[in-house]
């Protein structure tokens, strides 16, 4: 009702009152209040305010001061290049405040924010992003108990403040990320002194390039966080070891830990990985990401809860590193990219049902031997021996996918053929860029038929199929011994092969040949 009679000010009053407001510009204002019966204020939920643009920003102000129903503010950003004055951004926050905003950003090119002290009061308010911020001050008794998320990037502190401190004023947190942030464990708290601040209900936590000191950060950090589930490490330093070499008992590693991702991480050795999964007692999802900047020899990954592992290893050549020993009686799901290491070790792990292979090592017979449960299998191998010992029977295999960048791909594959009988799907694809540099090792048709071509395969799809005398033989002794084949798929950029591959015999009357 008080908006509704405001509205039916004259013009030249309504400027008048606004003109007490921050950011007032008389010409934008007289604008904006003379359209507001042709075009009534549209307010979105999701507004960036930028310096630079004075309409939006007194769009926004004045909008949502004049509206009779201004719909709750989803996010609000500013975006700010020239120094303000903090009334006048507690007067932008107090608005959106007024308009029960839920997430809030402040992007002030390292500019100094004093938190508004109105979101000491806002209950609507869950996430918070702080972009390129000095913070100078945190305000004595400020807190923000209803926050759940909380980005800090590139937020620095005035001498004697922290990120401890800004911590402490967030009790409900359940979501953290820190990144390109110092942070000093020993001026936060002593070793064994008291916590400075306790995140009891925070559930996850990355860490991405920040510049530790003091000893043992992450560990010390942790002991505030009793409950986290998801831990993600990206290019994190330390000038001393991150890790206790012994973990206190009561640490969420041992007890709610459940997703650990290392991107890039230095360890003081070997047997300090070791040590941190030894004590991730309830871990089940492990993503390890390696570059020349991380310092293990040898990643021995022993997880009795681990349930899915990711590596990857490609991104930087290491002729010193040796690669990974895997062992994982429960895991579930496997995908591993390594095109650098000369040694992968898999343990027996017969509850892997997927798994997603890019390896060069050419060492072991034992590569996917112990996947015998497998289900989906995703294979690039250029390694001149079959990666896996003879008599093994993928008894469950039902998808099949095969990189055909190798020289002997073609006997892989009829290895696999023979091997796993309930075979139902077969894909052929190129993933590599480069072409194999060995001999090509031709196609020798099996002695005996394979039982899943005479009773299961269902589906051949083929890319990049480009009608060399290998190719065809394969395609053909597959077309020809496919007893119930319903549909092959073939990506081709010549019509002749297309041409050819009809007039190949089918012994499947239903196959239904396709070409893209």
């Amino acid at each position: 009702m008080v908006k509704e009679r405001f509205n039916e000010l004259p013009d030249e009053l309504i400027v008048t009152i606004l003109s007490k407001l921050p950011t007032f510009k008389e010409s934008v204002a007289t604008r904006l209040i003379s359209r507001r019966y042709e075009d009534p204020w549209n307010l979105a939920q999701d507004v960036t305010l930028e310096d630079n643009d004075e309409e939006s920003v007194m769009t926004f102000l004045y909008g949502s001061f004049l509206s009779n129903d201004a719909p709750a503010l989803q996010r609000l950003r500013l975006k700010l290049t020239r120094k303000h004055s903090a009334s006048d951004i507690d007067f932008w926050v107090q608005t959106a405040v007024n308009r029960n905003v839920r997430k809030l950003r402040f992007d002030l090119s390292g500019g100094t924010l004093e938190l508004p002290s109105c979101l000491s009061t806002c209950t609507t308010l869950k996430s918070l992003i702080l972009r390129d911020v000095l913070i100078e001050a945190v305000p004595w008794g400020f807190r923000l108990p209803s926050l759940r998320s909380l980005h800090l990037f590139s937020v620095n502190f005035s001498i004697g403040d922290s990120v401890a401190n800004l911590l402490k004023i967030f009790p409900h947190l359940e979501y953290l990320v820190l990144n390109q942030i110092r942070y000093d464990v020993d001026h936060v708290d002593s070793e064994f002194a008291p916590l400075r601040f306790f995140l009891s209900s925070l559930k996850s936590l990355h860490l991405c390039s920040v510049i530790f000191s003091g000893k043992n950060p992450v560990t010390r950090f942790l002991r505030s966080c009793p409950v986290l589930e998801t831990l993600v490490i990206n290019q994190t330093k330390c000038a001393y070891e991150m890790f206790e070499v012994v973990f206190p008992p009561r640490s969420c590693l041992s007890s709610s830990l459940k997703t650990l991702h290392l991107f890039s991480v230095n360890f003081s050795s070997d047997e300090s990985v070791v040590k941190l999964l030894e004590n991730c007692k309830a871990l089940e999802d492990l993503v390890i990401t390696r570059t020349r900047d991380d310092n293990v020899w040898l990643f021995n990954i022993t997880v009795p809860t681990l349930k899915s592992l990711s590596i990857n290893n490609a991104k930087v050549k290491r002729a010193d590193a040796p690669g990974f020993v895997i062992n994982a009686p429960n895991l579930e799901r496997l995908s591993i990219k390594d095109t650098v290491s000369n040694f992968l070790m898999f343990g027996y792990m017969p509850e892997v049902t997927t798994a997603n292979i890019e390896a060069v090592c050419d060492q072991s017979e034992n590569f996917i031997g112990s996947l015998t449960f497998i289900q989906h299998l995703s294979l690039c191998s250029p390694t001149s021996k079959t990666p896996y010992t003879s008599g093994t029977v993928f008894f469950f295999l039902e998808h099949l996918e095969l990189c055909t960048c190798s020289a002997r791909w073609a006997k892989l594959l009829g290895s696999i053929l023979n091997d796993a009988p309930r075979l139902q799907s077969i894909k052929l694809k190129s993933k590599c860029s480069a072409p194999f540099k060995r001999p090509l090792e031709l196609w020798t048709e099996p002695t005996v038929v394979p039982e899943c071509l005479l009773k299961h395969l269902e589906i051949l799809e083929w890319r990049e199929y480009d009608g060399t005398e290998q190719e065809r033989k394969v395609a053909a002794y597959i077309l020809g011994n496919a007893t119930f084949l319903k549909m092959a798929t073939f990506s081709t950029r010549c019509g002749d092969e297309c041409k050819e591959l009809k007039k190949m015999s089918r012994v499947s009357e239903i196959c239904q040949l396709v070409f893209e």
